[in-house]
């Protein structure tokens, strides 16, 4: 519950954040990717480590969370990022799915954008934080 409750934070601050930081930005090593999904009656979040490597525009990881993980695969235009993340759950591996995020830099170092899963109807905020 605690965790939940950490996740819909921080999905309400980014939700609440305006204004894109655009700059070129190295997007390798440890980031905290973390968001929320409502999708009416049920809720979807995740809060995942990734650890990415980035070549050129593209940036590629694993990620690894409590409950499972995903191969993250991206493009980066200075501060903004596209990702797509395909998921896998240890608890109910019928959720599995594909995970995208489209997010811009901020002015505080944290991208923050819109997310989607395949297995949910609804959308949501997710956000990545250097770590």
């Amino acid at each position: 519950m605690r965790t939940a409750r950490w996740v819909a934070t921080l999905a309400i601050a980014a939700s609440l954040s305006s204004g894109a930081f655009a700059q070129d930005v190295g997007y390798s090593g440890k980031w905290l990717f973390s968001g929320l999904i409502i999708a009416n009656p049920s809720v979807f979040s995740f809060a995942q480590i990734c650890d990415l490597q980035q070549t050129g525009t593209q940036i590629a990881g694993a990620c690894r969370g409590p409950n499972g993980g995903c191969s993250a695969v991206g493009v980066v235009d200075g501060g903004h990022v596209d990702l797509t993340c395909r998921t896998t759950f240890i608890n109910n591996p019928n959720l599995a799915g594909v995970l995208t995020f489209h997010g811009d830099l901020q002015s505080d170092g944290i991208v923050r954008g819109a997310c989607t899963h395949s297995r949910s109807p609804g959308s949501g905020v997710a956000a990545m934080m250097r770590i």
